[in-house]
């Protein structure tokens, strides 16, 4: 009897042991988030006149969709190292500063920016630090067609500006990326507001 209970109380506390570990591992490692800026070439813009006159389309508008419930893109080489990466964001338009209106029926841009699960935790790689557009919230966009016909979001970081403040992770700017907002606020000072 008193053996039965000891391996009674060995299993409860094993159980218990193993409850925590699995807690442990879920919330402070799967659901971790490791960010990976990588170095990419990309045609910059320093002033907000030449990021307007190299953009095809400029759009104000908001996701549709949370980050993670969007389509991604992510090639890997033969041995299982990244080849390229993006994520398909989808925008709903409310503004047309450039560009053709009807390619903002549907339109979807890409970002250089993807997050996938590994056992490790998530991986978020980015180009040059980009980050994310967030659902729901305003943006003012750059963007340019790739070969394929597709828009995608140019100047990296400094080719979105959040218009309602409801991005943090946006309203984190560097001086370059205040010159060209406040540039384009002075030339689009209705449409910004």
């Amino acid at each position: 009897m008193l053996l039965k209970k000891k391996s009674t109380i060995i299993s409860i506390t094993m159980a218990f042991i193993l409850a925590i570990a699995a807690c442990y591992y879920y919330f402070a490692i799967y659901n971790s988030v490791n960010v990976v800026s990588v170095h990419a070439q990309y045609k910059g813009y320093s002033t907000g006149e030449k990021l307007f006159e190299g953009a095809e389309l400029v759009v104000i508008g908001k996701p549709v969709t949370a980050f993670g419930d969007r389509e991604i893109h992510l090639t890997r080489f033969a041995t299982g190292v990244i080849e390229d990466f993006a994520t398909f964001t989808e925008i709903h338009v409310e503004k047309v500063l450039k560009g053709p209106k009807e390619d903002t029926t549907n339109l979807t841009v890409i970002e250089p920016v993807v997050e996938y699960q590994t056992y490790k935790g998530k991986v978020r790689l980015a180009s040059e630090g980009y980050t994310p557009m967030k659902k729901d919230s305003r943006y003012l966009i750059f963007l340019k067609k790739n070969r394929t016909g597709q828009y995608y979001v140019i100047n990296m970081q400094e080719g979105k500006f959040n218009l309602d403040g409801t991005d943090p992770e946006d309203s984190i700017e560097s001086p370059s990326k205040s010159r060209i907002f406040t540039e384009l606020k002075a030339e689009f000072p209705q449409e910004l507001r």
